[in-house]
């Protein structure tokens, strides 16, 4: 066995000029059905603005999925409401029943850059599910730049 990674493809979220404490899903990845697949890496990428952060100064990255491609953990349509889609969220719930995947920080003042992380799909969940997505929490004390976009790759052996 061999370990291959797949091409890079984008993830859709529309999550630019997300406002504080305002969160986003992206739309669900269904997991490759061929492949022997081991992981999903997932990378984010989001421009700041020239307004300096302030309180936590991050951007929280949960994970959502799906067993069955129809039910999505944590949808109660009220909080946590993902279904799959490319959405702003009403709320998230706190408690989240969503899972952690990590924190963008900014502590990069009052300048406008691109800050990415990579993400494990494997590592957040425990196991590859068959439909899964990412949520991005705005936790910055301010609004994000235009353009916040992510990718994932999948990892699998031949």
């Amino acid at each position: 066995m061999a370990i291959q990674y797949g091409t890079s493809a984008s993830l859709s979220i529309s999550a630019g000029s997300l406002g504080s404490t305002s969160n986003y899903s992206s739309a669900a990845i269904t997991s490759g059905t061929t492949n022997n697949t081991a992981d999903y890496l997932v990378t984010v990428n989001c421009l700041t603005t020239a307004t300096a952060p302030s309180g936590n100064k991050q951007i929280i990255v949960y994970g959502y999925m799906s067993e069955d491609g129809t039910n999505y953990s944590g949808n109660s349509g009220t909080t946590d409401n993902v279904d799959g889609t490319n959405k702003a969220l009403t709320a998230i719930g706190s408690p989240t029943n969503l899972f952690f995947m990590g924190t963008l920080q900014l502590n990069q003042g009052a300048v406008a850059v691109t800050v990415r992380e990579v993400f494990s799909v494997a590592n957040t969940f425990g196991a590859i599910p068959p439909k899964w997505g990412i949520v991005l929490y705005n936790d910055a004390g301010t609004a994000l730049g235009a353009t916040v976009t992510a990718t994932f790759r999948e990892i699998y052996y031949t």
